[in-house]
């Protein structure tokens, strides 16, 4: 396809990426509920008889601390149609106790307590307890830790291990993994702020287990180019999946997070941070992950960079050729996203035609891009059209019936102020 190279479009197409990555996000209503059903895990541990399980301290961990959390895509079944949120129950007195007897624990303990239609679901490090009736549905993910040996902080801060069913105790840094990434997507580089009518409160809650508090929606919803990113890559790669023969090798939102997190760190780090626009970020962050893939065949990683035990790319090591299915997933995925994030910079042949491939590729509504395409100042070139094709000269084509547009340039149109 051809690139038109024009500023005007630039600007229209990173216009479209923003509130693309907005409307992937969750509403205020969908972030208060899963606020209010992370609330009730308290509830469940308060009323544990197991002492094994006594002063659990409960902290978000995932997408939903490190504010990356999206809605379900278009077409999705099962699981995967479900919002995604993950907790970790920190354990102070699971030192020396079998990982097995920590699982068992757990899943007997929220079985008994959770008052859900759909069962309790068995995860390898932990359980799952899936709200189906709400909509859209959501599922917790909750996983037990204890510090590793010689870590004596308390409430989850520092270095922790976590059960695994097959391999024992797994290294896992939760807080550290999200401070480097909240401190990654706050380094200086031109930011962006995407506005949204309501925010949700916290809830503070204190009995015999404590809790963390969710980021506040505020918190969540305030964007940057990083979290844009990265809201847009797993909702693309959400997208990749449902068109696959089976979804299961598909990259898992941790290797594409910390994958972006060191790209966005490099581009943010580089000596030309002043005059980077959101969309110039975005595309590098996107350009640049494979760089920072470690290792080779056999040991590959992908590590959190505050706990360098935890190996995000340890599915690539698997024997009989399975890893190897993990990695050509990836590579596979990235190389689609890495085109379709630039998808607005070419010329794709026809009016209908992003609207169409910003649907299949990221599931977004056709009305959306249309009233974006719409906003946008009459002598600006649309996104995806070729040189010359501005708003004003299409509509005036449509009216006069008019077969061919010019091909004038519009380089001489006034940018568009940058977002925030």
């Amino acid at each position: 396809m051809t690139y038109v190279n024009d500023e005007t479009q630039r600007n229209g197409w990173e216009e479209l990426l923003l509130k693309a990555a907005a409307q992937v996000s969750l509403t205020p209503a969908v972030y208060q509920m899963i606020e209010q059903r992370y609330g009730v895990l308290k509830e469940i541990l308060d009323a544990a008889d197991d002492s094994l399980l006594h002063d659990a301290h409960i902290l978000p961990q995932g997408s939903i601390r490190g504010r990356t959390a999206i809605k379900p895509p278009p077409g999705a079944s099962g699981t995967c149609a479900t919002v995604d949120a993950d907790a970790v129950v920190w354990l102070p007195h699971a030192a020396g106790v079998d990982a097995a007897m920590v699982l068992e624990a757990i899943q007997e303990r929220f079985e008994a307590g959770a008052r859900t239609d759909a069962p309790i679901e068995e995860l390898r490090r932990g359980v799952r307890i899936v709200y189906a009736d709400e909509n859209p549905g959501f599922h917790i993910d909750i996983t037990p830790a204890r510090n590793i040996v010689g870590n004596s902080q308390c409430d989850g801060n520092g270095n922790l291990v976590v059960p695994d069913r097959e391999t024992g105790w797994k290294a896992s840094t939760p807080i550290g993994y999200a401070d480097w990434l909240n401190e990654v997507a706050d380094l200086a580089i031109p930011t962006l702020t995407i506005a949204m009518d309501a925010a949700a409160g916290r809830l503070v809650l204190a009995k015999e287990a404590t809790q963390e508090d969710m980021p506040t929606y505020q918190e969540y919803v305030d964007s940057n180019p990083l979290r844009a990113t990265v809201k847009l890559l797993k909702r693309h790669r959400d997208m990749w999946g449902v068109r696959q023969p089976t979804d299961e090798y598909k990259p898992i939102s941790a290797l594409i997070t910390t994958l972006a997190g060191l790209s966005y760190e490099k581009v943010a780090r580089g000596n030309l941070v002043r005059w980077r626009s959101p969309l110039d970020a975005m595309i590098e962050i996107v350009d640049r992950m494979p760089d920072f893939v470690g290792g080779g065949p056999g040991n590959w990683e992908v590590l959190n960079p505050a706990d360098r035990g935890e190996n995000f790319a340890e599915k690539w090591n698997r024997e009989k050729g399975v890893g190897d299915r993990y990695r050509a997933a990836f590579y596979a995925w990235h190389a689609e996203a890495k085109a379709d994030f630039a998808l607005g910079l070419r010329d794709l042949g026809g009016r209908d035609a992003l609207p169409d491939e910003m649907r299949r590729k990221f599931g977004i509504p056709v009305t959306l891009v249309e009233a974006v395409t719409a906003g946008l100042p009459g002598n600006w070139v649309v996104p995806g059209m070729g040189a010359g094709k501005t708003r004003n000269k299409i509509a005036a084509a449509g009216l006069a019936g008019a077969g061919v547009i010019s091909n004038a340039s519009q380089h001489s149109a006034n940018s568009l102020g940058r977002l925030g």
